[in-house]
C-alpha cells in the first residue's frame, strides 16, 4: 500500500509539474505574459513551447497582439451592426466656428505591450473610445466647419490619432493606435439644406473665379502679343522711314552735285519733272526761244 500511495504521489507531481509546459501559436498572433503570484515577470514570451511554474505559482496569458481591434467614436458598432441609429448626443461635435456637425470615427488599434494591456487597466478597449472622443471633440472644435466637411479630413484624422496615441502612451496603456478615420461627416439633418445651399454658393464662386483666372490667362498672353506685334511693326516702319530718309537725303545730295556742276541745266530739268508731276494730264511742248520767236501755241487737255 505504501508503494501504491508513493507511485500515486508521483504520478501527480509528475502531472502537476507537466501542467507548466504551454504552448503560444504564431498563428494566432499570440504574446505569453507570465504572473508570478500576480506580478508580471515576462511578458514577451515568443511563439514556441515554454515551461513555466504551475498554478498556482505562475500563470500564463496568451493575448493577441496582430489582431486589429476597432473602437467607434461617435456611434456603437454593436448598434450599427443592428441597424439601430446613434443618438445626436453621441454624433454631434462644435466646430471651431461654432457649427454643429454630426461626425462618426473608427479608430483601429493592436497591442504593442502585451502586459500593460492586461492589467495597467480594467478595460483599455473602452481608454481608447473615450480618449477618441477628447481628441476628436478638441480637433474638430479648433477647426471650422467648411474644414471638417471637405478640405481637412486628412488633416482631422491625423491630429486625432496623434492625440489618442499621446494620451495612451502617458496612461501606458501598451496600445498602438494604427488609424483613426472619419466615416461620416456630415450637417445635421434640420440644417442640410442650408448647408447644401452654401456649398452651391462656393462651387458657383468656384467657378466663376476660375473662368475669370481663365478669360485673364487668355487675355493677358493675347495682350502681350498684340504688343509684341505692335513693337515690332513700329520698329520695322522706323527703319522703313530711317531708309527711305537715307534714300531722300542722298538723291538730294547727289543732285546737289549735279546742280553745282550745271546750274542751269539742272533747274530747268528738275522745273520741267516738277511740271510733269504737277500737271500730268496736259501735253507740253519745249520750244526754245531763240528759234521760235512769235509761234503760237496751245495746250491742250489730254484725256
Amino acid at each position: 500500500m505504501k508503494r501504491i500511495i508513493q507511485i500515486t504521489v508521483a504520478v501527480f507531481v509528475t502531472i502537476y509539474l507537466l501542467s507548466g509546459i504551454y504552448v503560444v501559436r504564431s498563428e494566432y498572433g499570440e504574446r505569453g505574459v507570465v504572473r508570478r503570484f500576480g506580478k508580471v515577470v515576462n511578458d514577451r514570451v515568443e511563439p514556441g513551447i515554454h515551461y513555466h511554474w504551475p498554478f498556482p505559482i505562475e500563470r500564463v496569458d496568451k493575448p493577441n497582439v496582430t489582431e486589429i481591434r476597432r473602437m467607434s467614436i461617435g456611434y456603437k458598432l454593436k448598434d450599427s451592426v443592428r441597424g439601430i441609429a446613434p443618438s445626436p448626443e453621441e454624433t454631434q461635435f462644435l466646430t471651431g466656428d461654432e457649427n454643429i456637425i454630426n461626425v462618426r470615427m473608427l479608430v483601429q488599434y493592436i497591442v504593442k505591450e502585451p502586459g500593460a494591456f492586461l492589467f495597467n487597466f480594467v478595460d483599455p478597449h473602452w481608454i481608447v473610445r473615450k480618449e477618441g472622443e477628447a481628441a476628436l471633440t478638441r480637433v474638430v472644435g479648433s477647426t471650422g466647419v467648411d474644414s471638417v466637411l471637405t478640405t481637412e479630413k486628412h488633416v482631422v484624422q491625423d491630429r486625432v490619432r496623434k492625440a489618442i496615441q499621446k494620451a495612451l502612451d502617458m496612461y501606458g496603456c501598451g496600445i498602438d493606435i494604427q488609424s483613426a478615420q472619419l466615416q461620416e461627416v456630415s450637417p445635421p439633418a434640420e440644417v442640410a439644406f442650408a448647408f447644401k445651399e452654401v456649398a452651391s454658393a462656393r462651387e458657383d464662386k468656384d467657378k466663376i473665379v476660375n473662368e475669370a483666372r481663365g478669360y485673364t490667362n487668355n487675355l493677358i498672353p493675347n495682350a502681350r502679343g498684340q504688343a509684341e506685334k505692335m513693337t515690332m511693326e513700329a520698329k520695322a516702319y522706323r527703319v522703313e522711314r530711317i531708309n527711305m530718309a537715307k534714300g531722300d537725303s542722298a538723291r538730294f545730295l547727289s543732285m546737289l552735285a549735279e546742280y553745282r556742276n550745271a546750274k542751269d541745266l539742272t533747274s530747268t530739268r528738275l522745273y520741267i519733272e516738277a511740271m510733269e508731276e504737277i500737271l500730268p494730264r496736259l501735253k507740253k511742248y519745249v520750244v526754245d526761244e531763240r528759234a521760235n520767236r512769235g509761234l503760237d501755241l496751245k495746250f491742250i487737255e489730254m484725256d
